[in-house]
């Protein structure tokens, strides 16, 4: 298995997180020795990652442990999964303190997110319970969502927003990190410690083009197909840009914030394809395993920084999809107002585990 791929990828500025961690990784030392091996450099937990593993014997002590304490089903289930969270950080503890906070960053989700107040008070309490500088909790990129994550940054809580399909959403999510970052200023709170990512799921943008574009033939469907993912990354790191641009971020950069990190998430199967369309120094690409396994042992053509730059034929591909009769951001809301309901099922699949293996274990 050669590694090229992703020293190349590392030699153009670009960092390498890997999604879905959960305990299973982290108590088998499999993500220290991908840090070790292939520069890995930051994680996307796993959606309340235990629900699957509830028959292990140390989550079985430790839900005895809860139990005792009198912690209600949520509560335990909050406990376990914040443990696994806690686990990643210190993984990454040392790349974090090492790179200055740069890399070494852990993303978890919180299960409420359908009220401010509620998403609030469960991201204060995952920031509190886990109490590692490099968590960032993970935030829809939805009106509640937006709201609780400028909420959480003016407290000094780390966010990582999204999912993001649309360069129209990324806007967006692009005022509520600054107003974040400017009331955490005016807070006197230092905002080169309080970091933030975005993430937009390439892998999942370019499965949900191509079923639209598969009522189509011709050569311009047969073109587009593969093209819309890379178009709406291309859309996104523009608008980065252009914000990093602006009196109001220089402003923020002279308090001593520092940039969000913008990360493009695919899987296996797209690995090989999307990789070397999204690269751009500072940027992160957050694989699964498979994915991370695929771009190992693949040779990919590396042309250097393929995002700067190229916002002229990303709106010419998204121009001719409309031509087409295909309204992307149409799908791209339709996409972002499913994502927080998947959330908050993984959410709820966990409660309900937790809540049968409690059961099970006070009727023994």
């Amino acid at each position: 298995m050669t590694t090229e791929p992703l020293k190349q990828l590392a030699a153009e500025g670009v960092s390498l997180w890997l999604e879905g961690v959960g305990h299973r990784r982290l108590s088998s030392g499999e993500l220290t020795g991908l840090v070790t091996s292939h520069g890995v450099s930051g994680v996307s937990c796993a959606p309340h990652g235990p629900s699957g593993l509830l028959d292990r014997s140390d989550y079985r002590a430790r839900l005895d442990e809860l139990s005792s304490y009198g912690a209600g089903v949520a509560e335990a289930a909050r406990a376990l999964a914040a443990r696994d969270v806690r686990t990643a950080c210190d993984t990454l503890l040392p790349m974090w303190e090492r790179s200055r906070g740069a890399d070494g960053q852990v993303c978890a989700a919180i299960g409420h997110t359908r009220d401010v107040r509620g998403a609030l008070a469960e991201a204060r309490s995952l920031h509190w319970t886990v109490d590692r500088p490099n968590l960032l909790v993970r935030l829809p990129a939805d009106p509640v969502g937006l709201a609780t994550a400028s909420d959480c940054l003016a407290e000094g809580i780390g966010v990582a927003f999204g999912p993001v399909y649309s360069a129209e959403s990324y806007e967006l999510v692009l005022e509520a990190w600054l107003l974040g970052l400017e009331r955490a200023v005016a807070a006197g709170l230092a905002p080169g410690r309080i970091p933030a990512a975005v993430q937009v799921p390439v892998s999942e943008i370019d499965t949900a083009a191509r079923a639209l574009l598969s009522a189509h033939t011709g050569r311009t469907a047969e073109a587009l197909r593969g093209r819309v993912a890379v178009a709406v990354a291309r859309l996104v790191f523009s608008a980065y840009e252009r914000r990093l641009d602006s009196p109001r971020w220089r402003e923020l950069v002279r308090a001593g914030a520092r940039p969000h990190r913008l990360v493009w998430s695919f899987d296996g199967e797209a690995a090989d394809r999307l990789s070397g369309g999204l690269v751009a120094e500072g940027t992160v690409q957050s694989l699964t395993a498979e994915g991370l396994r695929t771009l190992s042992a693949t040779v990919v053509l590396m042309e250097g920084d393929t995002l700067s730059g190229r916002v002229h034929s990303a709106r010419e591909d998204l121009r001719l999809l409309a031509d087409l009769g295909v309204d992307w951001e149409q799908r791209a809301k339709e996409l972002g107002t499913e994502s927080p309901h998947r959330q908050y099922g993984a959410w709820r699949e966990l409660v309900d585990a937790v809540g049968a293996a409690m059961e099970q274990q006070t009727g023994r």
